[in-house]
């Protein structure tokens, strides 16, 4: 088929014999054996040079979920590439028409995919500007109509022009090594309303600034005005130690020099684990693979000798005991957890802080701390009684470590985790958990990319603490003799 995006985007500095009236839906699929219906799952590549053909570069990816049972397809985009800006949204309108000719083929008699298609779960992929494609798919999926600019005008998504409609049941949106903002929606920068998982290197030569952090923050935030309410959907990140940007298209050339970067075939191992467990758990609903999701350490079997990932996991269960989203003034037990945060030796300071030099406005508020002496202790002090009922099973915090002057370059951070109940407190080193990098100090800078450290309640349990009777988390500072840490927020989950 052929659609028109020509509401969306001009076409790239290549000669295509089409124009953007009229730009083709056509890539590469792969189909499993067997009856189905079965899930999809669409790549999407992102800039290049348009002659040479980004497409193919994810088929190791489709040919390893179609070997679970999943269609997978990997989607034309070459004629966007070049020298275009701004035209992520067109990305997204044809990632989601993709999606339509999948539907239409599903109902097509006599077609090769009639009824072998399972349009309740549906997966999109896609890497660097096609990774921010995504989330603008996310966004548009359920509407009925958009106005793309404020110089453009509406355009029907309902199918009476051609595009739409599609109210499709997205699984979840996955983006590699994405751009942000480049195209940006007039309400404002997109907030992806789907599960999200975000995967980036952290030598990525092309979007070195880590812009998906942002589009990560956004996803799925605590509403101040309802802070107990969760909007039901999970997000995860995954930061790829020593990894590019290229590598994750087996088409695409390094743009790193070898001897800096992870090796290629290691590169796509990570991809093939991670965005393999994400479709086996959302696709294939095989719960126990969300646990690569909230912590890469359950997939440490599968991954590349030597290689080194820092994970982030919200669960859409979760009750934040302090997020610190309420402002920049000293930090506070967030509502409706009650009760004092007391600093011994510490300095506190919330920041708007842009952790990973990602230049786009910062939109979430971080905690640092810094101490300079064994014994300092940040802690957070609960009024019993005033937890909310429900039965959570973690207790989470997200934290991680800069290259300020206080940490020793090179050497992983460290602290105790004591939480109290009664009469009765755990000590648990952090390390324990989990290890809090120095920061891959590449291009000039070091991203602060905190880790998110998961303590089952039930090991609180063994250790005599118990949830219920609450008292206090302290973050005590006595196993190295300074250090500056950056804390996102800290919360019980599932």
């Amino acid at each position: 088929g052929r659609i028109d995006i020509s509401a969306f985007a001009n076409l790239g500095t290549a000669p295509w014999p089409f124009f953007n009236a009229n730009v083709p839906l056509n890539g590469h699929i792969c189909i499993p054996l067997g009856r189905g219906p079965f899930p999809i799952a669409l790549f999407a590549h992102g800039n290049h040079f348009p002659l040479e053909n980004s497409t193919p570069g994810y088929l190791y990816l489709c040919e390893l979920l179609a070997s679970h049972g999943i269609i997978a397809a990997t989607i034309d985009v070459n004629f966007l590439n070049g020298g275009n800006f701004g035209e992520n949204d067109a990305r997204a309108i044809v990632h989601l028409e993709h999606v339509k000719q999948f539907r239409t083929w599903n109902g097509l008699p006599q077609h090769p995919l009639q009824q072998k298609v399972d349009l309740n779960r549906i997966l999109l992929v896609g890497h660097s500007r096609g990774g921010e494609g995504v989330g603008h798919a996310s966004l548009f999926n359920p509407l009925s109509s958009v106005q793309p600019d404020i110089f453009s005008p509406v355009v029907p998504l309902d199918g009476s022009a051609g595009l739409g409609p599609y109210r499709f049941n997205l699984s979840a949106v996955a983006a590699i090594a994405p751009t942000d903002r480049q195209y940006e929606p007039i309400a404002g920068p997109t907030v992806v309303p789907d599960r999200y998982f975000l995967m980036h290197g952290s030598r990525d030569g092309d979007v070195s600034t880590f812009e998906g952090y942002n589009t990560y923050n956004r996803a799925h935030a605590v509403d101040l005005t309802n802070p107990t309410v969760s909007d039901g959907k999970l997000k995860a990140l995954l930061w790829v130690i020593a990894a590019n940007h290229n590598q994750f298209n087996s088409v695409w050339a390094s743009e790193t020099p070898p001897a800096t970067t992870m090796p290629r075939v290691d590169q796509e191992q990570v991809a093939k684990v991670h965005l393999g467990a994400l479709a086996q758990a959302l696709l294939l609903d095989r719960s126990r693979y969300l646990r690569v999701l909230r912590d890469h350490a359950a997939a440490a079997a599968w991954a590349p000798v030597g290689a080194d990932f820092v994970s982030q996991y919200q669960n859409p269960r979760r009750l934040f005991v302090q997020h610190n989203q309420e402002g920049l003034a000293a930090p506070e037990i967030s509502a409706p957890v009650q009760g004092t945060v007391t600093a011994d030796a510490v300095l506190t300071a919330r920041q708007l802080a842009d952790l990973v030099n990602a230049g786009s406005p910062v939109s979430t508020v971080t905690l640092r701390l810094e101490w300079a002496s064994l014994g300092a202790r940040f802690t957070l002090n609960v009024n019993p009684g005033t937890l909310p009922g429900g039965r959570l099973k973690t207790l989470a915090l997200r934290v991680g470590q800069s290259t300020e002057a206080g940490n020793p370059a090179d050497r992983d951070q460290d602290f105790t985790l004591e939480v109290s109940s009664g009469s009765r407190t755990a000590a648990i080193p952090a390390s324990s958990l989990h290890r809090l990098f120095y920061p891959d100090v590449v291009f000039g800078a070091g991203k602060i990319v905190m880790q998110s450290l998961r303590l089952p309640v039930r090991r609180l349990a063994e250790l005599g603490v118990e949830l219920h009777d609450l008292r206090s988390i302290a973050f005590v500072f006595d196993r190295r003799a300074s250090g500056v840490l950056y804390v996102g927020d800290v919360q019980l989950s599932n």
